[in-house]
């Protein structure tokens, strides 16, 4: 449906947004642009990873989409999987929960999305599997996944969705935060000199070439049309992986109504501390994420069991890989009673440590 500036439009979504020449208009007086802030959200910053596994990744970005889409294959993260793998035209916003300082931790980030509402996760779920024709936004069947989880409750979903996160900040994006930190404290940096050459529209209208400033509101050129009033604040959120907008708004009345976040592409450049994509010892290249870090615990014994607790993978995948590792000749196995335990050859061995030389050179 078209509005122009009433208080219905599209419920709150997290929008890839494209190319367009509609208008999507954010309402902000002197005190609504006085309370713009920045964040750095390391949640943020992983479901944006997750946002990569959804088509092509940017140039530079391959790297990192491989690492992800690994991490959530091999740990088996279906929910995960079947929200960021479909064809859907957004994410439920509970993923991204607002960051509440201009850092938030990663487990507080992740308490927010466990505490989600009820009403709220089911309005959003509903919008998700609908869609809304008239506003362009195309619904899809529900994922089995999510209906399984569903089945048990709002609250069980959130907690499983909160602890796949988890697992992908763990495995693929924590390992490398100083790095990816570092690049978006850069973007801020330089965004706080723009503000204070040239003002606060400048630095909003920097954000991205889609991004308009008209005096007293927001416009964000796209294939979306909405006019969302009586905003109070906006928060920016840098992202090493778009390069485009990443929009959540609220511009229908709803269970517990969140003010506009936008992502935006963090700059690049030699201040930036740009990691291009992930700092991953050769290993890793030659064998594969998961099979270098299994190959690297077994400097002692361990079975298929311990392995797959160390690592939160299920006895199958680690089976599996291990027995790639096996036939490559870079693992023994050995039976001790009732256990087969796996161990580091000495070819192995020096794989390891030579790769690891190779990065410190």
């Amino acid at each position: 449906m078209r509005f122009e500036g009433g208080p219905s439009g599209l419920p709150a979504a997290r929008r890839q947004d494209r190319q367009g020449v509609v208008v999507l208009r954010i309402d902000m007086d002197g005190a609504a642009l006085a309370n713009t802030r920045f964040a750095i959200s390391p949640l943020h910053t992983t479901v944006d990873a997750l946002w990569l596994l959804k088509g092509t990744a940017p140039a530079g970005a391959g790297a990192w989409r491989e690492l992800v889409l690994e991490t959530v294959r091999d740990r088996r993260l279906s929910l995960l999987g079947s929200l960021f793998g479909g064809s859907w035209d957004y994410v439920p916003d509970f993923v991204t929960p607002q960051p509440q300082a201009p850092e938030s931790g990663f487990e507080d980030e992740l308490q927010a999305v466990v505490g989600v509402g009820s009403e709220r996760l089911r309005w959003e779920l509903d919008t998700m599997i609908r869609g809304n024709p008239a506003e362009r936004l195309a619904g899809r069947p529900a994922p089995r996944a999510v209906l399984d989880v569903l089945e048990q409750g709002e609250s069980a979903l959130a907690e499983r969705v909160a602890a796949e996160l988890d697992q992908v900040w763990r495995a693929a994006i924590g390992p490398h935060w100083v790095g990816l930190r570092a690049r978006l404290e850069a973007d801020i940096a330089r965004r706080s000199r723009t503000i204070v050459g040239h003002g606060m529209s400048a630095m909003l209208t920097s954000l991205h070439p889609r991004v308009v400033w008209q005096g007293d509101h927001l416009r964000l050129l796209s294939r979306f049309e909405a006019c969302i009033p009586g905003t109070t604040s906006l928060v920016l959120t840098p992202s090493v992986f778009n390069t485009d907008l990443h929009m959540t708004i609220d511009s229908m009345n709803g269970p517990a109504p969140r003010q506009p976040m936008l992502g935006y592409p963090a700059l690049r450049g030699p201040e930036s501390a740009d990691p291009g994509g992930p700092a991953l010892p050769a290993a890793h290249a030659l064998l594969g994420v998961t099979r270098a870090r299994l190959l690297s615990d077994l400097r002692s014994p361990r079975s298929t069991v311990e392995l797959g607790e160390r690592h939160r993978l299920s006895a199958s995948t680690v089976s599996y890989h291990l027995g790639i590792l096996h036939r490559s000749g870079l693992v023994t196995r050995t039976r001790s009673r009732h256990r087969v335990l796996y161990e580091q050859t000495p070819r192995a061995t020096s794989l390891l440590v030579g790769t690891n030389r190779t990065r410190s050179v």
